[in-house]
């Protein structure tokens, strides 16, 4: 982890609610400061200050990843990153509705595995499981096609159950 500090732009505000946690984050050739934030108020004005736009990155039933990216004058990426953590009571609901659906597709002479956790909308227990099924499949077809090739149409279930009951 890198304790420096990240020079803050001109007229930037927030400076001084950062968190003093800043590391380098990316792959070989995409290093980048990450800093993080305490607050939704914090990471938006860190943001509005750089003309960067705020982004929802990760979530689960217990919490949601916002970030937000800039670039600086010398070039270096800088990434303001804020985790929401759901109140205890709301994150339970949301566990208590979300669905783990497996799929798989052929890959050449090999299968191709996905997981997603997804919490779909509907008032029975089939229509569900069916848009948890729609859900998963799109996201696995919008994060992995071009890597592995899967789509909504290659892709087949396996396994849609609540995660209350996964066992994995």
């Amino acid at each position: 982890m890198n304790g420096g500090a990240v020079t803050p732009a001109p007229g930037d505000r927030t400076a001084p609610q950062e968190a003093a946690r800043t590391a380098d984050d990316g792959g070989p050739g995409e290093a980048a400061k990450v800093v993080v934030v305490r607050d939704r108020a914090g990471i938006q004005a860190w943001a509005r200050a750089r003309g960067a736009e705020v982004r929802q990155v990760d979530e689960d039933w217990e919490s949601i990843t916002y970030e937000a990216e800039a670039v600086d004058r010398a070039g270096v990426r800088t990434r303001c990153r804020y985790r929401y953590p759901i109140p205890r009571s709301a994150a339970l609901r949301r566990l208590a509705r979300t669905y783990v659906v497996g799929m798989v597709h052929d890959v050449g002479r090999a299968r191709c595995h996905h997981v997603r956790r997804v919490i779909p909308v509907g008032t029975t227990e089939a229509e569900l499981r069916r848009n948890a099924v729609l859900v998963a499949s799109a996201l696995i077809d919008l994060q992995r096609h071009g890597r592995c090739g899967a789509s909504v149409v290659t892709l087949t279930v396996y396994m849609v159950v609540s995660a209350l009951e996964w066992e994995g």
